[in-house]
C-alpha cells in the first residue's frame, strides 16, 4: 500500500481553479456554501429527486440540463466539492434540444471536467445499469465512480470518499510530521503484535479505511465532519493499533525479522549467532579476561570501587558487597560514582 503515502506526500494542496467573475454578482454566494454540488441533469424527474437529496445532505446546489451548459457553469463557478452528472445528457442547439443531434454521453464532460481540473471529484450516474461493469466506457474514463444503484447508500459512500480524497490532498507538510510521528510511537508500542508492520504500514490502513468509509461499514473508518480530519487519523491509528495488540498473542513464534542480528558494520549475522551455550569457547574466555584486566587496571588505584567491581563481575547483589568487603551505603555509592566515571566517562 505504498502508493498512498506516496500520493499524499507528493500532491500538493489542490489549488482553487481560476475562473472568470461570473455576469450576476448573486450567483457567486452559492460556492460560499460549506459544501457546492453541480448537477447535470435533463430528466426532471430524477433531476428534482437529486437536488432534494443533495441539499438534505447540506450541498448548495446549482444544476445544469446540458453538456453545454454543464461545462459553461463549471467554468465560472468551479471547482465544487462534487460535481454528478447523468451517464446520458442530450447536446443543446440554439434554445432548445435538437433531436436530431446525437446524445452526448455524461463521460465526455466528466473527462472534460477533469482535464480543467484533475482533482475535482465527479460522480457518472449511470441508473439505466444494473453494475458498473455493463456501463461503456474509455479506460481514461474507468477510475471515475458509476452511481449504478440508490440502495445501500451507494452516493453517500461515494460523496464521502471525494470528501476524503479532498481532505488528503489537503493535509499540510506539519500534518504528516504529527501523524508519521504518532503512528511511529504508536507501533513502538505495540511490540511484537505489529507482526513485522511498521508506522507506514498503520498509517496508510488508517487512511485505506477511511476512504472506503462509509462503503464498508465493517472494515471502514467514517469520518465525521465535525471532526478534524487529521483528529480523526489519528483516532483511526491509535484504534488499528489497539486491534493489532488484541488480536495477537504471546504464544506466536518469532519471525525471522524479529530474530535478525546485526553486526558493528550493518551486515545481518544469522540469529543462531545468538543462542546461548553452557560451553564458553576459550578464545571467547580469554578476551573476556583480557577486558577485565584492562578495567582493573583502570582501578588499581582505588581498592573500594576494585572491590565493588569484583563483587559485581562475580553476580554478587549490592548488599551482599556492602557485606563481603565491609563497605557502608556512602562508601559503596561514591564507589559506584567512580566506577562510572572511568567506565564512561560520567557519574
Amino acid at each position: 500500500m505504498g502508493y498512498l503515502l506516496s500520493f499524499i506526500e507528493n500532491t500538493p494542496p489542490g489549488q482553487p481553479h481560476e475562473s472568470p467573475e461570473p455576469s450576476l454578482p448573486p450567483t457567486r454566494s452559492i460556492n460560499a456554501s460549506p459544501k457546492s454540488a453541480l448537477l447535470v441533469e435533463n430528466d426532471e424527474c430524477l433531476l428534482n429527486f437529486l437536488r432534494r437529496w443533495l441539499k438534505d445532505e447540506g450541498y448548495a446546489v446549482r444544476i445544469a440540463s446540458g453538456s453545454e451548459e454543464g461545462l459553461r457553469l463549471y467554468r465560472d463557478f468551479g471547482p465544487f466539492n462534487v460535481v454528478l452528472i447523468n451517464y446520458c445528457i442530450p447536446k443543446r442547439k440554439g434554445y432548445g434540444i435538437d433531436p436530431l443531434v446525437p446524445q452526448t454521453k455524461g463521460i465526455e464532460l466528466a473527462l472534460a471536467i477533469r482535464d480543467i481540473d484533475s482533482s475535482q471529484g465527479v460522480i457518472v450516474a449511470a441508473l439505466a445499469f444494473r453494475t458498473a461493469s455493463e456501463v461503456p466506457r474509455p479506460a481514461e474514463a474507468m477510475r471515475i465512480p458509476l452511481l449504478v444503484d440508490f440502495g445501500g447508500g451507494q452516493l453517500r459512500g461515494l460523496l464521502e470518499k471525494i470528501e476524503v480524497d479532498r481532505a488528503i490532498k489537503a493535509l499540510t507538510s506539519a500534518d504528516l510530521l504529527r501523524l508519521r510521528q504518532f503512528a511511529k510511537l504508536l507501533v513502538q508500542g505495540v511490540g511484537r503484535a505489529a507482526r513485522g508492520r511498521d508506522w507506514e504500514d498503520l498509517f496508510e490502513e488508517a487512511l485505506y479505511r477511511t476512504l472506503i468509509g462509509a462503503r464498508d461499514t465493517q472494515n471502514g473508518r467514517h469520518w465525521n465532519r465535525k471532526v478534524p480530519f487529521v483528529q480523526h487519523l489519528a483516532g483511526a491509528i491509535r484504534s488499528i493499533a489497539s486491534v493489532w495488540k488484541r488480536q495477537f498473542s504471546e504464544k506466536e513464534p518469532y519471525l525471522m525479522s524479529e530474530l535478525a542480528v546485526y553486526d558493528a558494520e550493518g551486515q545481518e549475522r544469522s540469529p543462531i549467532d545468538n543462542a546461548t551455550s553452557s560451553c564458553v569457547p576459550a578464545d571467547r574466555r580469554l578476551i573476556e579476561k583480557g577486558e577485565e584486566e584492562r578495567v582493573f587496571a583502570l582501578l588499581r588505584d582505588d581498592a573500594s570501587a576494585s572491590q565493588v567491581l569484583q563483587g559485581i563481575i562475580d553476580g554478587l547483589k549490592k548488599n551482599e558487597i556492602k557485606l563481603a568487603y565491609g563497605l557502608d551505603e556512602k562508601k559503596y555509592l561514591a564507589a559506584m560514582r567512580r566506577i562510572r566515571v572511568k567506565l564512561v566517562g560520567r557519574k
